[in-house]
Parts: structure tokens; sequence; C-alpha cells
């Protein structure tokens, strides 16, 4: 049987190892939801030295202070999880957390029975909560990491409800606090389980997380949001294989803002900036998920649109230069009017199959919209054109 008071002395020294190697390891910027799990290590760090002491120390701080800070770092780890998600959890929230940790083990302090019963009843109702919290997927997160971290908690809430009903229906198995025993060794070791788990499983999802920001910023036009002229190639080369593959339809649109020019000449280049920032959010109004919206060059935007025929492709196209036409685009307060043209070109009905031919005809298709007097969509087809 392991020694109780030792596995305590262990659980601390792992819980500072793991709190410092997340700040040495994060360049000391704890973003993300790192600063809340650090400091949930730390106050557990704390309350297991403080367990370690039980019988040295007074019952105040062994038993009613220990049980707050545990009841504390569960507050933190919740805050952690939300801050991952984007989300904050109140100040607040922290003190009360500790506090009832607190007053429901002051209240059964010299009765270890209860008190063993209360605390891990309590303590499993947090993990169950953080489980609730860490349930919902996460973009950028693999399922192993998901799955890692949900497990941590489902294991933790299992182990602490186990210590809690083992105690109610054999309460003579536990002779003290710190007495060797089954189910004490169990339960510290589940709990140590949980701490390496979900610290582990938190850093990979942070890191997995971190990646894929960095993958999507390189893949987007940091002005827009559009998706990069590089990365349109990659996906539009992805998307005509597959078309052919399934012979199914495929349709490429160019849209140009009319007469931006003049909108840089006359306001700046930072109103610019932001009329093209609201254009995109027009134009990514009228989209499908599926849609590839991309930003080709200047104030030329493309739309990939997988399993649209030429005619649906024209119709989009036509939405669009509504939507803009009936926009006021702010600059220094004040609304402004501003037009788009549109060229068409579609895999099944205009013909090409290669990537360089449809842009091609899409592009001749956009002239013709503009040689028309711009304000418009149209589409080339095998030699034919129509405007609309």
């Amino acid at each position: 049987m392991f020694d109780i008071r030792s596995l305590f002395v262990v659980m601390v020294a792992t819980n500072l190892v793991l709190a410092f190697s997340l700040w040495i390891g994060t360049s000391r910027r704890l973003a993300g939801g790192l600063a809340p799990w650090t400091l949930s290590l730390l106050a557990q760090a704390v309350a297991f030295a403080l367990f370690a002491f039980r019988g040295e120390i007074p019952d105040w701080a062994s038993v009613v202070v220990a049980n707050g800070l545990l009841g504390a770092s569960f507050s933190l780890i919740a805050a952690a999880i939300l801050a991952f998600r984007g989300a904050s959890l109140p100040a607040f929230a922290h003190v009360a957390a500790g506090l009832v940790s607190a007053f429901a083990a002051g209240a059964v302090v010299h009765d270890l029975g209860a008190r063993l019963i209360v605390a891990n009843a309590l303590f499993a109702a947090a993990q169950l909560a953080l489980l609730a919290l860490a349930w919902k997927p996460v973009e950028g997160v693999s399922r192993g990491a998901h799955g890692l971290f949900v497990a941590s908690f489902a294991l933790g809430a299992v182990s602490l409800a186990a210590r809690s009903a083992g105690t109610l229906l054999a309460p003579g198995s536990i002779q003290g606090f710190l007495a060797p025993s089954a189910i004490q060794t169990f339960s510290l070791m589940a709990a140590y389980t949980v701490v390496l788990l979900s610290s582990v499983s938190f850093l990979l999802m942070q890191k997995e997380r971190a990646d894929f920001v960095s993958g999507q910023l390189a893949a987007t036009d940091p002005l827009t949001g559009a998706l990069n002229r590089r990365t349109f190639v990659d996906l539009a080369r992805k998307q005509l294989a597959r078309a052919r593959r399934v012979d199914g339809p495929l349709s490429l649109v160019l849209l140009d803002v009319d007469h931006f020019k003049n909108v840089n000449d006359t306001h700046g280049h930072l109103a610019g900036d932001e009329v093209l920032r609201r254009f995109a959010e027009v134009v990514r109004d009228q989209l499908r998920t599926e849609d590839v919206f991309v930003r080709y060059g200047g104030e030329e935007f493309c739309l990939l649109l997988p399993d649209v025929p030429g005619p649906g492709a024209v119709a989009l196209a036509g939405r669009i230069r509504k939507a803009v036409a009936k926009t006021s685009f702010a600059i220094e307060g004040k609304g402004i009017s501003l037009t788009v043209s549109a060229g068409v070109a579609a895999r099944i009905d205009e013909g090409p199959d290669g990537l360089d031919a449809l842009i091609a005809r899409a592009d001749e298709a956009l002239y013709i919209a503009k040689s028309r007097g711009r304000n418009r969509v149209a589409a080339v087809s095998l030699g034919r054109s129509r405007a609309a």
C-alpha cells in the first residue's frame, strides 16, 4: 500500500512542474486560457501540500483552506475552458467556488467520513460541470486531443463519486485521512492521472488550434478574410478534378468593383480598405458554406461554385450585383454607392476543363460586362455571349 503523505508530495511536485513548464514553454505568454489553467495547478499544489501536513497544522488550514483552494481550482479550469472558446468567467465565480467548498468542508470538519462524502460529492459535481463545458468540439482541434480532454473529466467525476459512495457504504474503511487504504490510494492515483491527462490534452489542444489558426492566416487575405490567390489555385484544381470525376457542374465568377481607383484617389487608401472589407461582407452574405470566396487581386475577387451550373452562377452574380448596388458604404460618416461587374464561366455550360481556360473565359466575360457600361453580369459560352 502506498504512503498517502508521499502521494500528496508527488502530486504537489507534479502540479508545480506542470505550471512552471506551461509558463516557460509559452515564453511567459499564457494566452487562450493557459493563465487560469496555470493558476488552477498552483492552487491544487498548495491544497495538496496542506493535505500532506494534516495533523501537523491546524484543521482550518488542512481542511477548510485546502478544500477551498480545490474548489477555486475547478472554477479556474472552467475559466480556462471558456477562455479557450473565446468566452469568460467573472472573477467572483472563483471566490464563490472557493467559499462554497471551504464552508462545506468546515461544516463537517470534525467528522472525517462526512467530510469525505460531502467534499468528494461536491467535487464530482464540479468535474461533471467541467465535462459539460468541454464537451462541444472546437474548430481546429482533433477528435483525439478533444476526446482525451473530455475523458479526463469523466475519470475525475467517476473516481470522486466512487470515493464518496465508498465512504458512505463502508464508513469504517478509512481509519484516518492519511491512513493507507485501497480507496484512498485509488482516489489519489486517479486524481494524479486526471491532472496529468487534462493538462497534457489541454496543451495539445492549444497547439492544434494555434496550428489551425496559423494555417487559416496563411490561406486568407488579412484585409477581407477571403482566401488568397495561392490557396484558391490549390482548391480550384481539386474541385475541377472532382467535377470531372463525377461529371458534375462547377462555375467560376470574377467580380470587379467598378471605378474603385476613384475611391482611393478621392478618400485615401485607408477608406478604400474599409470599403473592400465591407464589400467582402456583402458578397459573403450571398454565398453558401461550400462556395469558395477569393481576393484575386486589388479590387478583383473570384468565386468558385461547386455543383453550380452556369445559369445558377449568373443568378448568384446578379444577386451580388444588386446587393452591392443597394448597400451604402460609409466613409468618414458619409455613405457612398458602389457597383460591381461580374464575369461568369462554367465547366459544363462553357466547356473548358482546365483552370487557366476557365479563368480566361470568366475574364473575357468580365471584360464584356465592363465594356457594356459596368454594373452588370456577363457570361461567355463557346463563342456566344449573354449579359444580365
